[in-house]
């Protein structure tokens, strides 16, 4: 037999749309819901050769922030900076807003009663 009768089976290298959006939902919970379906519709739209959902969504949530958030396109259109040097110019505001989307958009505060009522 040969050695590739004995390899291990790859990671799935596709990820259906809505795995996608359901993985959005658990790590992304504070995601606007507009950018976490144009996320889902890129991520399941191609072939991440065996890279792990994760990495796939990490991927393209940074993509789309870089180039939807931040002045990327502006510094690199108006010549003012390269393609690197925008990147680390912009890299702070995007570990910003992912870490900001890792938490609930949304926390809810139940309102007291007072003791009277």
């Amino acid at each position: 037999m040969s050695d590739s009768d004995h390899s291990k089976p790859n990671p799935p290298s596709t990820f259906s749309f809505d795995l996608v959006l359901q993985h959005m939902r658990i790590h992304h919970p504070g995601c606007p819901k507009k950018t976490c379906l144009t996320i889902a519709a890129r991520v399941s739209a191609r072939d991440w050769n065996g890279h792990k959902l994760g990495t796939a969504v990490g991927l393209e949530l940074q993509k789309h922030v870089r180039h939807s958030l931040t002045d990327y396109d502006e510094l690199i259109r108006a010549k003012m900076m390269t393609r690197d040097e925008a990147r680390a110019f912009v890299a702070k505001q995007i570990a910003d807003i992912l870490r900001a989307w890792r938490e609930p958009a949304i926390k809810l505060r139940l309102a007291r009663l007072p003791r009277d009522a």
